[in-house]
């Protein structure tokens, strides 16, 4: 997302250097990699019922681990009438906290990510540690998807014996421990808790275990609106160990003390339609598992879930995958994409799916990772990435849908392409192929339930690989209105009558077999747009077009019905001219956005103010040559500069802010700005910053600019 060049600042004196500062960051960061001492966030579980107990929200006025609050409110999402089977994800990926426990991200590629969101209802973080937090940036992705996150609390062997004798002791242990849940839940912003007891129990303690879920889910509820409780098919009312693979009496305490129950993945059908019969209404709180490692599992897992996975929606019961970081940890990372989209096209149409219902809608396509990082279609920081926190919402429509059309001509493709990007680390990459004169290319974007307002900016910002003196692009919204769809269409399609100081619109019969009824609007001229280039993404039109983008604006004021919604939204691609004989069309989709303008001007009014710098450290780095902005090699010494940047930004959802740093001399000049990293929060950690210093100048200041993200 762009930003808005409205920043604040804070100054570091480079005269006196310390180099024997070690700051004391606290349990939450280690060391970055096996060649560095520099500290970085993460992170970590929670290993004792003595540590939950200890954890509080804030300590000394301050807010406790910032760094791992997530930030992204849960958004709304489509809903089918009626109810539907849910799909829970279970992540659990070589022990987890791998790469993605680092909050602020990391320097790399090949790292495992999910881009299905549209299938998947809620995603728990899985560790075999006695409390896992899940990292921010799954949070904050699953989130902007409309995906509740759950973190797991898990008792295992004796060491789990040992634990639940600490929390299962009396009611003052059970609910001191899940009072401590619900405030952690609500501090880091996730959703609730599976609950996995895999040691026996004695009979007080099986007891208290009943009232201990039952408490739990009551003062959740209570603490995060929407939240979840899932009981995991474990031990039974006698104590025992004992998995069910089916909900029975043995378990149906616990299913009936929370939101829903996990089971085991050893099940039979018709173990499954005893837990049908069993759980009546609440038919879909049962989530029936399906390993993908395969072990003991119908289907043998890997790329037959979709076997075991139709065996359960036959029955109408929910389902929880676990493991399917399979993709990645058993197959590796060469061919990650292409075989995590094997495995989701495989599970598509027993999954009901799901996509945007709230406004603003604004999205990059980034995964959360990239070969550069990319601000406004310039490379703001070279070399591949990955952070979770920066994934914007995947399209709900993937290629496959071009495998169910009747047409095969067009030979239309549809992939995340990370060679290029408007924001962040990716573009939407849309390729076909015409075969005649009047060819149309269309691509199903996302299903969408979004209500209009009015007025209705509108914008989208693509970039021509081939095929641009051939084509028009057009961005195509059908709603629910009386006119079912609405085509956004190019400069060149305005007519000599329209109006030049706001979208055009005109009212005709889209030529297809639907017959449809549809309105075409035209976009604002280009006098028009100064302010909203500088709102949308702080820069200017020529700033954008120089790197080959080219965004269209259009505010929809006077077609926009009360109680409209938009339910799809498409491209299309349509061949001009009189061109004959195959051509083969190729672009890359940067950005999309639906919004209210208000809520624009809004955002520029809240500023970023009282940047502060703290737990300094420097460490010596020397280099012999070092070159100028003209070109030319100095003699020169370098120190890695670290800190901790807070400031205060005004609540708004989902805040994120870009950190840059100039230097400035004693006659107050300043050097052009260099980027220094994106932030989810209000706190950044600048870590090894490489920093020019030269003694003979001891009036020289770095500081660090603050600018929120807009978008």
């Amino acid at each position: 997302m762009p930003i808005s060049r409205s920043g604040a600042a804070v100054s570091v004196n480079l005269k006196d250097l310390d180099f024997s500062r070690k700051p004391h960051l606290g349990k939450n960061f280690e060391v970055e990699s096996d060649t560095s001492d520099s500290l970085v966030a993460v992170t970590r579980p929670l290993y004792t019922v003595e540590e939950v107990l200890l954890w509080t929200p804030d300590k000394d006025g301050l807010r406790t681990d910032v760094f791992n609050i997530a930030t992204v409110p849960l958004a709304e999402r489509t809903q089918k009438q009626g109810g539907v089977p849910k799909t829970l994800v279970c992540h659990d990926m070589k022990g987890g906290y791998i790469e993605d426990r680092f909050v602020q991200g990391l320097r790399g590629d090949g790292c495992y990510l999910l881009s299905h969101w549209q299938y998947i209802d809620t995603f728990v973080y899985f560790s075999h540690h006695f409390i896992t937090l899940p990292p921010p940036g799954w949070t904050n992705a699953a989130h902007r998807h409309g995906v509740k996150v759950l973190g797991t609390l898990i008792t295992e062997w004796d060491d789990g014996a040992k634990r639940c004798q600490q929390f299962l002791r009396d009611q003052s242990s059970y609910r001191s421990l899940a009072d401590k849940l619900a405030l952690m839940a609500q501090h880091y912003n996730f959703d609730g808790w599976l609950i996995n007891i895999e040691n026996p129990l004695d009979g007080t303690q099986v007891k208290n275990l009943q009232c201990f879920v039952s408490y739990l889910t009551d003062v959740m509820h209570t603490a995060v609106q929407g939240s979840e409780v899932i009981w995991y098919d474990s031990v039974i009312t006698t104590g025992e160990l004992k998995w069910q693979d089916e909900l029975n009496d043995n378990n149906r305490i616990f299913f009936e003390s929370c939101d829903g129950i996990f089971l085991n993945y050893t099940w039979k059908e018709e173990g499954l339609q005893r837990s049908l019969e069993m759980a009546g209404e609440r038919q879909h709180d049962v989530y029936v598992g399906v390993d993908v490692f395969g072990r003991n599992c119908f289907g043998g897992g890997g790329f037959n879930c979709n076997k075991a996975l139709s065996v359960i929606r036959k029955q109408g019961l929910s389902a929880a995958i676990f493991a399917p970081g399979w993709v990645h940890e058993k197959l590796g990372a060469d061919d990650f994409c292409t075989n995590q989209n094997k495995f989701w096209s495989l599970l598509s149409d027993l999954c009901p799916m799901h996509g945007p219902a709230s406004l603003p809608f604004v999205t990059s396509f980034c995964q959360g990772q990239g070969q550069n990082f990319y601000i406004n279609g310039q490379v703001a920081s070279r070399g591949p990435w990955y952070n979770l926190s920066c994934q914007q919402v995947q399209p709900t429509f993937t290629s496959a849908q071009f495998s169910q059309e009747k047409d095969q001509g067009g030979k239309k493709t549809m992939v995340l392409c990370t060679k290029d990007s408007f924001h962040g680390g990716g573009s939407l990459l849309l390729g076909g192929t015409f075969h005649h004169g009047c060819d149309t290319l269309s691509y199903r974007l996302f299903t969408s339930d979004i209500p209009v307002q009015c007025p209705l900016l509108v914008s989208y910002t693509y970039k021509w690989e081939s095929g641009a003196n051939q084509t028009a692009v057009h961005l195509i919204l059908h709603t629910s209105g009386q006119d079912k769809q609405w085509v956004l269409m190019g400069e060149d399609d305005r007519k000599e009558e329209d109006t030049n100081d706001a979208t055009s619109m005109r009212k005709d019969i889209l030529d297809d077999s639907m017959g449809k009824p549809t309105v075409h609007f035209t976009p604002l001229p280009d006098t028009q747009c100064a302010r909203l280039y500088e709102q949308c993404f702080g820069c200017t039109r020529e700033d954008i077009t120089e790197q080959g983008w080219c965004t269209r604006f259009y505010m929809l004021r006077d077609y926009t019905a009360a109680g409209c919604r938009v339910e799809d939204i498409s491209l299309q691609c349509v061949r001009t001219g009189t061109g004959e004989g195959d051509a083969v069309v190729c672009l890359r989709l940067g950005e999309t956005r639906l919004m209210n303008p208000e809520d624009l001007e809004k955002k520029q009014k809240a500023v970023v103010s009282n940047v502060k710098c703290s737990d300094v450290s420097w460490k010596k780095q020397q280099l012999p040559t070092t070159t100028t902005a003209d070109g030319d090699s100095i003699a020169a010494n370098n120190v890695l500069f670290s800190t901790t940047l807070q400031w205060d930004f005004p609540q708004s959802p989902s805040p994120c802010f870009d950190i840059y740093f100039s230097y400035k001399g004693a006659d107050g000049n300043t050097t052009d700005e260099v980027y220094v990293g994106r932030a989810h929060n209000s706190v950044y950690r600048v870590v090894d910053l490489p920093v020019v210093h030269d003694k003979a100048d001891t009036d020289t200041t770095i500081d660090f600019t603050v600018y929120p993200i807009q978008g």
